[in-house]
């Protein structure tokens, strides 16, 4: 169940006018499974202490230099480059949009809202095509096009230059403080969505404009 921070008036009185921008990973799709379970084949090969769901879920949303540091306590380069050579594939595989997304962004889009994606992943494209989403997003921003990720604004203003929208009837829907922060910093409105393990309590502390459930509520809220 939504729950609004403004609700008078309210978008879905006057209809959503502005861009809608998404988190890719636990927003759109649960990637924790895959994540998780490349994490451990990478701490098979390095000899690094194997790693939960929870705790993987925690760093989601983080460049993965960072989300390895987190986890490990230090960071090798050598890491990612064998992720990204030899594990990616197997994270795709493992990859499933969230229930209803699919049928959630194809109505925005019949309401002639334009999406994007903003995410902190490297090759970002790839993982988005392979989700099987990338059909209803007229822009994918990801830290290579970009000189800051998120928190810093910079993801989230690109998108809107891409996109053309305004500021002030803009959307961020994302499920962690990163996000949060970006939208505060771009000056866009943040939608919080439980599904990446944050609470309704701390994403209304962020500065939820609306905390829901799932992606299929949003229809509730824009329309």
């Amino acid at each position: 169940m939504k729950t609004l921070m403004y609700p008078s008036p309210s978008v879905k009185d006057q209809g959503a006018k502005g861009a809608v921008l998404f988190d890719f990973d636990m927003t759109l799709v649960d990637s924790s499974i895959g994540i998780t379970f490349c994490l451990n084949r990478l701490a098979l090969s390095f000899g690094l202490a194997k790693v939960s769901r929870e705790e993987v879920v925690r760093t989601i949303g983080y460049p993965m230099d960072q989300a390895m540091g987190m986890l490990w306590g230090h960071f090798d380069p050598e890491w990612i480059d064998h992720y990204r050579e030899h594990l990616v594939p197997l994270e795709y595989e493992r990859m499933e949009p969230f229930p209803g997304t699919r049928e959630t962004l194809s109505r925005l889009r019949e309401e002639g809202l334009p999406l994007g994606v903003v995410s902190n992943r490297k090759r970002l494209v790839p993982a988005v095509e392979s989700s099987g989403l990338k059909e209803f997003f007229l822009s994918v921003v990801g830290m290579e096009d970009v000189n800051k990720p998120k928190p810093d604004p910079e993801p989230v203003r690109l998108s809107l230059k891409i996109l053309g929208g305004k500021v002030e009837e803009a959307f961020l829907v994302g499920d962690s403080e990163i996000d949060a922060e970006a939208a505060r910093g771009s000056g866009v409105r943040f939608i919080g969505v439980t599904s990446g393990g944050r609470n309704r309590e701390i994403l209304l502390r962020e500065g939820a404009w609306a905390v829901i459930d799932g992606i299929p509520e949003l229809t509730g809220i824009l329309l």
